[in-house]
């Protein structure tokens, strides 16, 4: 018994003189934005040389972030006898963050066979990818191409339907609070729960969330014979009211995500990037008033080109960004299914309570729900360092991905109706034309008394 008693105390006495023992000091005291296949070297100091025990770093995500597993020895400074230090490597394996500490085990005992006395603290760190051409050529054209795209705007919205719709206000305010108020705040509470500690990812999600409304949702109002006029109203005054929407929301629910992660605000690049996507959209209005037979060229040259320029931008995010996809679990998924259809159920519902026409509340849903997937890429890209700009892009990706599926559906049950509801109508106008052109029957009786004479 007492044997035993002495073996607990000896053990107690270890495990404090571990505790007391583990306080180190990193140097650096972070490792940001390590390269892909690349390491870095990690001075630790100490005030002693930990030789009663077996000392051994470790990663909490060996994929992103490997160490040696070599056991690490404290040697005496020529500098400072009183003070220990030792060097291990940190490897860049894959884009991501992985924290690195040191583990204390009892001599002849590390992590395969045994468990860890006391830890020290954790170093953070971070690895990005490595520069390729094809990111280079997403860089220089992304910009140009939502350039255009905002320009072709400008020439092709017709201010009359707009001037008009707004006559009638309460579709466009409906489809403004639903965008701007509704979106960012589903956004920004899906992205704290489905990812409370991965910043990144709620960056992602919730820059979606505050998109300006997608030029798709007038094709997919007119194939779901909603209002196209309301709608291409809706989406011009959410596009000229992200700039003041989007920096407002970033700078307030999107401040609150930034400290957390111990992350700047790119205050500057959030404005910059919002006066960079006005001044085309400024310049493709001018061009209509000042410049029509010019508007209409561009306008029959970049509108059935516009579509093909966000599918372009979403598209080529994907194929040259295609890690993206180690990082898209349920969780993204299910970030990427709420937002769009949320939107969808909130805007048909708050339309339907305010007593909206069918078409209108057609209009406003798919308006709510259809984000510019696009311009949340390209403010992720420019507005955040790396790793954030690259592992946020799988949110609106996703999104994009999730987005037109009960519109699909939604379209394919309408035509499916209407094709029944024709072929009724025309077999009923069949048998009516039937009835008139088919002589009477002889052996039928008529009523009707003047017909015996």
């Amino acid at each position: 018994m007492a044997a035993r008693v002495s073996a607990v105390v000896l053990a107690l006495l270890a495990l404090c003189s571990a505790a007391a023992s583990m306080e180190v000091t990193f140097n650096p005291s972070s490792v940001k934005q390590l390269k892909e296949l690349s390491s870095a070297i990690i001075t630790v100091w100490a005030n002693e040389s930990f030789s009663n025990f077996s000392i051994y770093a470790n990663s909490t995500n060996p994929v992103v972030a490997q160490v040696s597993t070599e056991p690490i020895e404290f040697l005496p400074t020529s500098e400072n006898f009183s003070k220990f230090k030792t060097n291990f490597s940190v490897y860049g394996n894959f884009l991501g963050y992985s924290k690195v500490f040191l583990q204390a085990y009892p001599i002849g005992v590390n992590s395969s066979n045994g468990n860890p006395i006391d830890e020290s603290a954790e170093l953070p760190v971070s690895v990005i990818r490595v520069k390729r051409l094809a990111d280079q050529i997403f860089i220089i054209t992304v910009p140009i191409l939502v350039s255009l795209i905002y320009i072709n705007f400008g020439c092709a919205l017709n201010w009359t339907v707009v001037k008009n719709t707004l006559k009638r206000p309460i579709g466009p305010a409906i489809g403004f609070v639903s965008q701007f108020v509704f979106m960012p705040l589903i956004s920004f509470g899906l992205a704290r729960y489905l990812f409370p500690n991965q910043p990144a990812l709620q960056l992602g999600l919730f820059f979606t969330g505050c998109s300006p409304g997608g030029g798709a949702s007038n094709i997919w109002t007119v194939a779901l014979n909603g209002n196209l006029d309301l709608s291409i109203t809706m989406t011009a005054i959410s596009t000229f009211a992200s700039f003041a929407m989007i920096p407002f929301w970033v700078f307030t629910l999107g401040h609150v995500i930034f400290e957390e992660a111990n992350l700047g605000v790119p205050y500057n690049k959030i404005a910059t990037i919002a006066v960079g996507l006005l001044v085309p959209l400024i310049i493709g209005t001018l061009i209509q008033f000042h410049l029509p037979r010019v508007s209409k060229f561009l306008v029959k040259i970049l509108k059935p080109f516009a579509v093909f320029l966000i599918i372009f931008i979403v598209g080529f995010a994907t194929i040259t960004n295609l890690h993206l996809f180690s990082f898209m679990d349920w969780r993204v998924f299910v970030g990427g299914i709420c937002v769009p259809w949320l939107g969808y159920i909130f805007g048909a519902l708050l339309a339907r309570i305010l007593r909206q026409s069918g078409y209108d509340i057609i209009a406003i849903s798919v308006e709510t729900g259809v984000q510019n997937t696009g311009i949340s890429i390209y403010l992720l890209k420019f507005a955040l360092e790396a790793p954030e700009s690259d592992i946020a892009q799988v949110c609106p990706v996703a999104v994009a991905l999730m987005t037109p599926i009960p519109l699909a559906i939604l379209s394919l049950i309408f035509r499916i109706w209407d094709c029944k509801s024709d072929k009724h109508l025309k077999g009923a106008e069949k048998l009516s034309d039937n009835e008139v052109e088919t002589p009477p029957d002889n052996n039928s009786r008529n009523t009707d008394p003047s017909s015996i004479y």
